[in-house]
């Protein structure tokens, strides 16, 4: 049995990916890509394509403007770097989202305690943030909460690439996400699956919770964290709290 460390929590986050939604992540962003790369035949050639969708995505990563959002920061690359528009592309990532993206789905599953997790943090009336890296448009990441059998409603905060202006691991993220729910983060625990993404909210003042179902061990990366286990490990503890 994990003991919190406190009473209690102002509030939680939890990442998506491997913590409350069982996904073979290697094989999801492959079909992804592919399926992807396939909408814009005709437009850009395959392989330039797959290069400049990572070499935007490591431009989103990296940035570091408060007043830019990572929407607007991957598409003025990728747009740059492909020689297209956003009012060109638009209607074909929308309509990737809409009809293609729901077929990913058979790499992801239901985590079985997710559901309680969920339940219990709403019963318990503590703010809960789907804390996934905003990488995503929101139409992915609720795609992806569905998949794991939960619900937008169920979360005060769900982080996308449209509402946030930092990803994982810069620490600037979690402290944005304590900032838009009002929360010092020396009173929020993080909980994920990946070494380096959710445990660095260490560094900000966040407790950490490692979820080790799926662990994602980063090289180089030697965060600390606060509690250690299954998430039914987490579940446990958060019975626990008041």
């Amino acid at each position: 049995m994990i003991k919190p460390k406190r009473k209690n929590y102002a509030a939680l986050l939890i990442d998506l990916d491997g913590t409350l939604l069982n996904i073979d992540l290697e094989k999801f962003v492959l079909s992804y890509v592919d399926a992807l790369s396939d909408r814009f035949t005709g437009l850009v050639e395959k392989q330039n394509f797959i290069l400049h969708l990572f070499t935007a995505t490591a431009r989103m990563v990296d940035n570091n403007d408060p007043c830019v959002s990572n929407k607007k920061v991957f598409y003025e690359e990728f747009c740059r770097l492909i020689g297209h528009s956003l009012k060109e592309i638009e209607p074909i990532i929308d309509n990737f989202y809409e009809t293609d993206f729901p077929a990913l789905s058979r790499w992801g599953s239901e985590q079985p305690a997710a559901k309680a997790v969920v339940e219990t943090a709403r019963s318990k009336k503590i703010p809960l943030v789907l804390a996934t890296n905003p990488i995503f448009p929101a139409t992915a990441t609720l795609q992806r909460l569905a998949w794991g059998g939960l619900r937008a409603e169920d979360f005060d905060l769900i982080t996308t690439m449209e509402t946030m202006h930092f990803c994982k691991p810069n620490p600037q993220y979690y402290l944005e996400i304590a900032d838009k729910i009002g929360y010092p983060p020396e009173e929020c625990l993080m909980a994920g699956n990946d070494t380096l993404e959710d445990l660095v909210a260490a560094e900000v003042g966040m407790d950490t919770f490692l979820v080790e179902d799926f662990i994602l061990h980063r090289q180089g990366t030697d965060y600390s964290y606060d509690y250690r286990g299954s998430l039914e490990d987490y579940l446990a503890l958060l019975k626990a709290l008041d």
